[in-house]
């Protein structure tokens, strides 16, 4: 992601200045050749300089590059300046250039990049005694190899076979750098078949058969290449290969068998469950085997949304519940309305590995479902005591004000001008002056990993102040520090957000909990599948919508200003709230799934609880997604000082529509479809 500062800050950067206007700018201060030594000052000019000596690098101009930067030695930025040379003379930089920006500035976030392009220089031009005295770990595994071959050019082979076997034990292929280390092994004759049967294993594991023919190829023993064979042959053909296994009741069959039953389950579910069924009477499965096998058959049976589903995830251990499996089990008792059934799923402490407010509600739910009236109303107190999405829905089940448990992170001016002074923050502080906050935030991020939770959370009121509420608010998340509701809950592009909910109707706090879920006020946002921006529109929606609005000159890069974005946004929300006649549920649900996934994921019953279709929104994304989002506009309410709705209310709030006694989601249509 990109990082924005708050249109209320107190800084600039270059005075509004785009990055292309600066770059003209730059070139015609560069035309003459005989630019004078810059004898930067102040702050100000110190900027300037450092865009002129970067803007002379990139034209080649290095005299004029070097008088600039010989200026700057002082400047925080300093660093990326001779970072910049050292790439752009890449192929023509001397070796110890590399050597004394690594030495000098082992700390920034450019130089693991710098040194790996720098070491794959050396072994391209065969420096092997260079390259070992530099290498530093990497995980690239290019480098991982050529590391091995330094050590055998050089002569350095204390513990290298071992060295090498870590290396090639994989379960994929590995690049052809890594064969010259690996034919140390076949040399020194220590390749041998358990050794090959031992990444074989992991390239079937991996769902890797090609490789482990090739490997397999390589046998000796006549065991283990009968072993092998019948291994890619059980994955190719799981059925011909569990009807009758003629493999012995050994740790080798049994793991070839099961590696069958979960491939058979994927085509044959019915066939694979009764299939380990016979298996179990003549092999000797060990309780984790099982326990990994029973734990496979769920999982494709509940995602094939077969009727063997609520028998096979009631085999799993309470142990082994995770996410998917507990909304697996959610989904199966939510379908079938089996509160007992949920009820036994979710008896005593929730599991390591499950959101422990969610097991608590469901529990609450289903006890209260099946009489226990009084232990229900008991669980629902003590989360009505949390703030959190579950928190709140326990609150409303009992009629108890929610508790926002505020509390401002306290300030420590000494500590505050500690951060400050570090380097990476004045980089980071610099880059932002410069509009450049792709490379702001990544020496942000690189300090905070070598902080403390406390310097975190200091790191995120210096933030806010600088008016860089999205990092404030991914460093408060990376310190675990969620209490400080002010600085995780900014009231930012105020006027923008108030001006378009009321044009379009919508519920404001609602409207600025959906812009933090999406983006955290982070202006240029981008994501991984291209949406863009504060509200995250794909260009394609982005598009669309500005044609309905008669917008014009739209372009896909206006979606990262705040003025276009919020605009759009907006619009096309106030559209998803149309489609589904005023349902806020369902039209939170749209904006991330998409309104055609939303209209085949309608119950077929005239009414549903809003909770009980949340949890059973089949993508597990937009179910976090749909939780935030009311969560956060609660929060905002509280924020912004408006009239507070409960969670219910809003969940269930259907425009002006509201169902004949029925105080649930009003959403007619089809069943889960998908």
């Amino acid at each position: 992601m990109h990082f924005i500062a708050d249109s209320h800050s107190t800084w600039r950067p270059l005075a509004g200045m785009r990055r292309r206007a600066v770059a003209g700018l730059l070139a015609s201060l560069l035309i003459a050749t005989d630019l004078p030594t810059v004898f930067a000052q102040s702050p100000e000019a110190e900027r300037k300089d450092y865009l002129l000596a970067r803007e002379a690098l990139r034209q080649g101009q290095y005299p004029t590059f070097n008088r600039i930067a010989d200026t700057l030695k002082d400047y925080p930025l300093y660093p990326y300046l001779r970072h910049a040379s050292l790439r752009k003379r890449f192929g023509a930089a001397a070796d110890g250039e590399f050597i004394e920006f690594l030495r000098r500035y082992p700390d920034l976030p450019v130089t693991a990049g710098l040194r790996a392009a720098w070491l794959k220089r050396l072994a391209e031009r065969g420096q092997w005694r260079t390259l070992l005295d530099h290498y530093s770990p990497q995980s690239d595994l290019k480098l991982q190899c050529y590391h091995l071959q330094a050590r055998i050019k050089t002569g350095d082979r204390a513990a290298l076979p071992e060295a090498i076997r870590a290396v090639w034990l994989a379960g994929r292929s590995l690049p052809p750098e890594c064969d010259p280390a690996f034919a140390v092994l076949y040399q020194a004759k220590l390749m041998n078949d358990a050794l090959l049967w031992a990444r074989i294993r992991l390239a079937m594991q991996n769902n890797q058969p090609g490789l482990a023919a090739y490997l397999a190829r390589k046998l000796k023993a006549p065991v283990y290449k009968k072993q092998a064979r019948t291994w890619i042959a059980m994955h190719h053909h799981p059925a011909r290969g569990t009807a009758n296994p003629g493999l012995k009741d050994d740790q080798s069959g049994r793991m070839i068998l099961l590696h069958g039953i979960a491939r058979l389950a994927e085509r044959d579910l019915g066939k694979a469950v009764k299939r380990l069924s016979a298996l179990k009477t003549r092999y000797d499965f060990s309780p984790g085997a099982m326990a990994g096998i029973n734990k496979t058959l769920a999982l494709q049976a509940a995602r094939q949304k077969s009727p063997l589903a609520a028998e096979l995830l009631d085999r799993i251990g309470h142990e082994q519940i995770d996410e998917p499996l507990f909304y697996y089990r959610l989904r199966a008792a939510l379908t079938g309305a089996d509160w007992p059934l949920l009820r036994r799923w979710t008896e005593g402490a929730p599991p390591a590995a499950v959101y422990a407010p969610r097991w608590r509600y469901w529990q609450a739910r289903a006890l209260q479902e099946t009489g226990a009236a009084e232990r229900a109303r008991a669980g629902f107190a003590a989360l009505a005591e949390a703030r959190d999405y579950y928190g709140f829905l326990a609150a409303d089940r009992i009629d108890r004000v929610y508790q926002m448990n505020h509390a401002p992170l306290p300030e420590d001016p000494a500590a505050l001008a500690r951060l400050a002074a570090l380097p990476a923050i004045r980089r980071a502080h610099e880059f932002l002056q410069l509009d450049m906050k792709g490379p702001a935030r990544r020496e942000w991020q690189h300090a905070l990993g070598r902080m403390t939770a406390a310097e975190m959370q200091t790191a995120a009121i210096l933030a806010d102040r600088w008016g860089w509420h999205g990092q404030a608010i991914l460093s408060l998340g990376r310190a675990g520090a969620y209490d400080d509701l002010a600085l995780r809950f900014p009231i930012v592009y105020q006027d923008l957000l108030d001006k378009y909910a009321g044009k379009h109707r919508l519920d404001r706090a609602w409207l600025y909990g959906l812009v933090r879920a999406e983006s955290a006020f982070i202006e240029e946002a981008e994501s991984p599948a291209g949406a863009l921006g504060l509200m995250q529109i794909l260009p394609a929606t982005g598009k669309m919508t500005a044609a309905r609005l008669g917008l014009k000159n739209f372009n896909r890069h206006k979606l990262k200003q705040a003025e276009t974005n919020i605009p759009l946004g907006s619009a096309y929300l106030r559209q998803m709230l149309d489609k589904f006649d005023g349902s806020l549920l369902l039209a939170t649900a749209a904006y991330n799934a998409g309104p055609g996934r939303v209209s085949r994921w309608r119950p077929a019953d005239a009414c549903m609880e809003p909770e009980l279709w949340i949890a059973r929104i089949p993508f597990s994304e937009t179910r976090q997604y749909v939780r935030r989002v009311f969560y956060f506009a609660r929060i905002y309410d509280w924020r912004l000082q408006t009239g507070e709705r409960s969670l219910r209310q809003r969940l269930a709030l259907a425009g002006d529509k509201p169902g004949a006694g029925c105080a649930a989601l009003k959403v007619a249509g089809r069943a889960h479809a998908d």
